[in-house]
């Protein structure tokens, strides 16, 4: 499953729409939270709602139960069906391409070293494993350590980088770098 912005950013756009309230103040969390408990029974913590919106400094990790959730409350059976039915349509696609310099995992080799960056002092170094699997090499100021998996299909400068933690159960997570000001620096090494 593809994680990106775009697809953060329609899945925020449409439970916006939904609540039929705008999301901007923390007192909008608050509200958002409330309806989610009223219409589906389930909680999601006004504090997770504003890492995924950007809200608050710092990490933002957000298990996909959550992204499930937060479809559900925009009317998609799961955060899958959300991103094939809804953001992977042409119409969608088009109206939010990304027009910055990007990296595809598809153009790496397997071994192949990349850098990325982001502020404030954060830097990882990946190996690339193959079939959009990265491995970190080097960790620098990042909540991300050696050893830790993600997938992730592009690297985008100044956007921020969503990608799929994989946690040591095999689960994953939603997992957020640069949630302010994007990446700044991508470099295959």
């Amino acid at each position: 499953m593809s994680l990106n912005p775009q697809h953060i950013a329609l899945l925020r756009q449409l439970v916006a729409e939904s609540a039929d309230h705008s999301i901007k103040t923390s007192t909008d969390f608050i509200f958002l939270s409330g309806e989610i408990q009223g219409r589906l029974k389930e909680t999601v913590s006004t504090s997770t709602l504003k890492r995924i919106w950007g809200y608050v400094d710092g990490y933002a990790s957000v298990r996909t139960v959550t992204l499930d959730v937060l479809a559900r409350f925009t009317g998609f059976p799961d955060w899958e069906t959300f991103v094939t039915d809804y953001c992977e349509t042409e119409s969608v696609q088009s109206s939010h391409k990304v027009m910055a310099k990007s990296l595809h995992s598809n153009e790496l080799a397997i071994y192949d070293k990349v850098e990325i960056c982001w502020n404030p002092n954060r830097r990882l170094m990946l190996c690339y494993k193959g079939n959009n699997l990265f491995e970190v090499t080097e960790s620098e100021n990042a909540k991300l350590k050696v050893g830790d998996s993600f997938l992730c299909e592009r690297f985008t400068l100044n956007e921020p980088l969503y990608v799929e933690h994989i946690l040591d159960d095999g689960n994953k997570e939603l997992f957020v770098m640069g949630n302010k000001g994007g990446l700044t620096k991508v470099s295959r090494i």
